[in-house]
Parts: C-alpha cells; structure tokens; sequence
C-alpha cells in the first residue's frame, strides 16, 4: 500500500474577513506579532531620542535626512520581514468582503 501522506501545514496567520491581509491564530503568530511591534516600538524610541538630542545639539540637515532615512530603512525591513513571514505561513490574501 504506498499512499502518499500529504503534510498539513499548520497555518499561524489567518486572511482578514474584510480588507486584505492577515492576523494570528495560533501563538507563533502572536509571537511574531508581538515581535514585530516590540521592534518597531524601539526604533521609533530610538529614532525620537536621537531626534531630540540631534536639536539640543544642532546636527546639520545632512545628519538629519541620514538618520530619518535609516530609520524608514529599519521601518520597511521590519514590515517587509513581517509580510514574508505571513505570506509563508498564513493563507493566501486576496480583497475580502465578509465570508465567501
């Protein structure tokens, strides 16, 4: 008897009702979730304390457009790591308006 088990794959993000895109469902989801906004809430603390002290300290425009542009750089590759995961482990998106 040589029957092919197919392997479920365990899904941690499921597609939005309404709109596109995802939300956890199972606690790796959560957790990269969490993740996520833990990052993202520290670079923005970090951004606007360097923020702060780069006007006490009179860095020029140059400085000034280098660190917002490393920051929009961390921004995109947080979000962009965030995307990949749920488009690996999550349903396929697609526009949404309430149950199919």
């Amino acid at each position: 008897m040589s029957e092919h088990k197919k392997k479920v794959r365990k899904l941690w993000f499921r597609a939005k009702t309404y709109g596109w895109g995802w939300f956890p469902i199972s606690w790796q989801g959560w957790a990269i979730t969490a993740l996520y906004a833990l990052l993202f809430s520290f670079s923005f603390i970090v951004f606007f304390g360097w923020l702060g002290a780069a006007s006490e300290a009179s860095v020029g425009t140059r400085d000034l457009v280098f660190g917002i542009l490393e920051f929009l750089v961390v921004i995109a590759l947080l979000s962009y790591s965030l995307f990949r995961i749920c488009s690996k482990w999550g349903e396929e998106p697609r526009w949404r308006w309430g149950k199919d």
